[in-house]
Parts: structure tokens; C-alpha cells; sequence
């Protein structure tokens, strides 16, 4: 029961990503011939507010920012076709470079986008992975499938299905990949089922094979979208030189990561 209640008011209380809006930050003062664009697409896990900290976090770093509320409850497709039209909407591809910052899902999104329209003028690309929060989306299916439909429609259903598959052609691309090392309070909750999916494995190879860089957080996965003051110099810099610094961790940490830690 106290599962089902922690499910609940994380679902209803914390989250409100699904009805969020389109944050956008365009320094009108040159072409977008001249300018890089970031796009960021958030995972489940997004909401206004972390879209307003991503936002005046990034917008004044040389790029134009783009954080598209692209999530659709209907389907994974139609999250697709959601980002397409807005991509096309606001001419991302006219930009000079385009950069992205993918959470989960988004990450999902983007390759499927690059699969069928090739990848344009996308250069670099940063995925958010993580091997705990990944398995959120099979868990609320299957052990509470109406609390879920309510709260994301079929969304996250299709998602529990699919497999994030690495690019089948990553040529031209600098890609880093960040990797969770903490459970969020609602994976904690659910610490035991979550095991009963298989280990887990925190190696890059088994992530992603695709990759230049990557680095180990302390962070999980909500304060991923918030705590910026944590990986946000590492993001920047790797945006800069396609790589993360010589200071990122490459191992991961040595702890149990369903335990709360703050560093």
C-alpha cells in the first residue's frame, strides 16, 4: 500500500511534463546561418519548472535553446511526429550546428528522427542514460497498468516495449553520454521488482556503443534535469570539443545506488 500511495503523489504531485509548453531562447541579432542551436528533449520525468531551469541555464551559452513539448499521450509516434513538425516549424535546420541534449525517451525520439530524415546538420549529441530509470516505464505497466494509463496515456506503454538501440550510422556525429549512478525515490520504492528485470550494468559498452565520451553523475534522474550546477560545465564543454573533461568520472561509483547519497 505505501508503494501505491509514493506512486500516486509522484505521479499526480511532482510531475507535470505532459501539459508543459515549448521553451524557446532565439538571440534574433544574427542569421541562423551563423548560429548553433541546442535542442533538448526531456524524458517522462520533465516538467515546467525544470523546463525554466534548463532554459535560463543554457540561453546565454552562444546557442539558441529549444525545449519542445513534443510528448504526446497518444503514442510514441505521435511524439515523433510532434518533434518533426516542430523542428521543421522553427527551421532548426537552417541552423550552423544543432546540438542536443537527450533524456531517456528523448533519446529514443532524436535516433528515430535521424533514422528516417538523416541527421542534417546535427553535430554533437549528449544522451542521459540510466540503467535504473530505464526499467520505470515496464515496471508501472505492469505492476500498476491504470495508474500509469491515467497519468501518461499510451506513452509509456509503447516505450516499455522498445528497445533503445544505438544509431545504425553515427558517422559525422560526437556523441557523449552521461550515466546515472542513483535511483530516483520512486525506483527506491520499487528497489526488489526492479531486480527481478535482470542486474544492471553501469558499462558504456552495454549502453551505448556508439560514443566519443561519457562520465559517470552522482545524480539521478530528477535531479538530472535541475542540477545543472553539478554536470553543467561538462555538457557545455563537450559541446565546445566533443569531448567531457580530463576531471569527468569514467568509472562508475562504487555504492549501492538505490541507497540516498548527496555529494
Amino acid at each position: 500500500m505505501k508503494k501505491i500511495v509514493l506512486f500516486l503523489l509522484l505521479l499526480f504531485i511532482s510531475f507535470d511534463g505532459l501539459y508543459a509548453k515549448d521553451y524557446i531562447f532565439i538571440d534574433n541579432n544574427f542569421p541562423k546561418s551563423k548560429k548553433k542551436a541546442l535542442v533538448i528533449l526531456n524524458g517522462v520525468g520533465d516538467s515546467k519548472k525544470y523546463r525554466k531551469i534548463q532554459l535560463e541555464y543554457f540561453k546565454d551559452n552562444g546557442m539558441d535553446v529549444f525545449i519542445p513539448d513534443y510528448k504526446q499521450r497518444s503514442s510514441l509516434d505521435e511524439s515523433l511526429y510532434k518533434f518533426s513538425v516542430f523542428y521543421d516549424e522553427h527551421e532548426i535546420d537552417s541552423y550552423k550546428e544543432v546540438n542536443f541534449m537527450c533524456y531517456i525517451v528523448g533519446g529514443y525520439i532524436l535516433n528515430r528522427y535521424i533514422e528516417i530524415n538523416g541527421k542534417k546538420n546535427i553535430k554533437k549529441i549528449i544522451y542521459d542514460r540510466s540503467p535504473i530509470q530505464e526499467r520505470a516505464a515496464i515496471i508501472g505497466v505492469n505492476k500498476l497498468p491504470f495508474l500509469t494509463k491515467i497519468k501518461f496515456g499510451q506513452l509509456v506503454f509503447d516505450f516499455s516495449k522498445i528497445k533503445l538501440n544505438p544509431l545504425k550510422d553515427d558517422d559525422g556525429l560526437e556523441i557523449g553520454v552521461i550515466i546515472e549512478n542513483q535511483a530516483t525515490r520512486l525506483m527506491r520504492a520499487f528497489e526488489k521488482i526492479s531486480y527481478k528485470y535482470g542486474p544492471y550494468s553501469f558499462d558504456i559498452n552495454k549502453i551505448e556503443k556508439n560514443y566519443d565520451d561519457y562520465f559517470h553523475t552522482w545524480l539521478d534522474h530528477d535531479l538530472m534535469y535541475k542540477r545543472f550546477d553539478v554536470i553543467g560545465s561538462e555538457i557545455l564543454y563537450f559541446y565546445k570539443n566533443g569531448k567531457f573533461t580530463k576531471q569527468a568520472k569514467r568509472n562508475k561509483y562504487n555504492w549501492d545506488p538505490f541507497k540516498k547519497i548527496r555529494l
